[in-house]
């Protein structure tokens, strides 16, 4: 029907500016479909959906490399929350579904981004209009925004919704603090930590023993498509020449490297703090090709003090 009326429009029209029409309308098509490819990947934005027993949920559909603890961490909520929402899920490192069920809480969303806040740093969120909606019901009664604030955001002249209409209703916070770890470990385990290359272990023991040591939470960066071989790492302000002590506190992993020298500048963003070798990533257990590591090692006092 909404096709017929086009077509009917584009018939009553003069030819001059049917052109015109038809241009607005292939381009509006061309949006449409980019948002849709938007929805289903869920990347760019999230869909919130209202769940009889969870409240607001976001379905995710996992894409490949994506890990529980990165999926968890991109929509600030806990893993055990995630796992407790899929029932299908036993533990972290059971084998995603295609889709997971992401429960989202109402201080999680913002409704209007802070003053010199990048939009970027926020993930924007969505509601689809259900045939029992109405506008107060979105606001007051789903969310907690302004009426007024909700009609001027999606252009809305009036108080009818349609079925099916999408609202923009705010965003989701995705400059999370960085990851707090205590004494080097994220939970407590009876099994014993998994340590590899035991050379370079011991040679780190022996040549830092009683040294000042840097010690922090850092982002690690490996690609799959890396073909040389060996346990070392290009650092921001590691001495190079030195051994490195990295660990994943997802899995209790832990490495030892060699800094073969510090990251060249403007070749990768400012937020990476060790480019890794292949083999050290697969030693940590890494999905990803960024994620959080906590790491000891000596200062090149040059990098450390700019």
């Amino acid at each position: 029907m909404i096709f017929n009326n086009i077509y009917i429009t584009f018939a009553q029209t003069p030819m001059k500016h049917t052109l015109y029409l038809k241009t607005i309308f292939v381009l509006t098509f061309l949006a449409g479909a980019q948002f849709l490819n938007a929805q289903e990947q869920i990347t760019d934005a999230g869909f919130i959906k209202i769940d009889a027993k969870l409240g607001k949920v976001i379905y995710h559909r996992v894409l490949q490399h994506q890990t529980l603890y990165s999926i968890a961490r991109g929509y600030g909520v806990k893993q055990t929350a995630i796992i407790a929402a899929n029932p299908a899920l036993s533990d972290s490192r059971q084998n995603l579904p295609p889709v997971l069920t992401i429960p989202i809480e109402d201080d999680q969303i913002i409704y209007r981004i802070p003053l010199f806040k990048s939009k970027s740093n926020f993930l924007p969120v969505y509601y689809q209009v259900l045939k029992q909606d109405n506008l107060f019901r979105v606001s007051r009664v789903y969310f907690d925004i302004p009426t007024n604030l909700l009609m001027n955001r999606n252009n809305l002249e009036g108080n009818d919704l349609k079925i099916g209409q999408t609202l923009h209703i705010g965003w989701l916070r995705s400059d999370f603090e960085p990851l707090i770890v205590h004494e080097g470990r994220l939970k407590e385990s009876d099994e014993p930590e998994k340590i590899a290359n035991r050379d370079l272990s011991d040679r780190f023991r022996e040549e830092y023993q009683g040294s000042t040591l840097i010690d922090k939470n850092e982002v690690a960066y490996w690609k799959a498509s890396e073909t040389s071989k060996g346990y070392f790492i290009m650092h921001r302000y590691a001495l190079p020449q030195s051994i490195i002590e990295i660990k994943n506190p997802m899995f209790d992993n832990t490495v030892y490297a060699k800094v073969i020298g510090n990251i060249p500048a403007n070749l990768y963003p400012r937020e990476v703090d060790m480019v890794i070798s292949k083999e050290v990533a697969e030693a940590l257990g890494a999905k990803d090709p960024k994620f959080f590591v906590r790491s000891r090692y000596k200062p090149d006092r040059v990098s450390a003090s700019r």
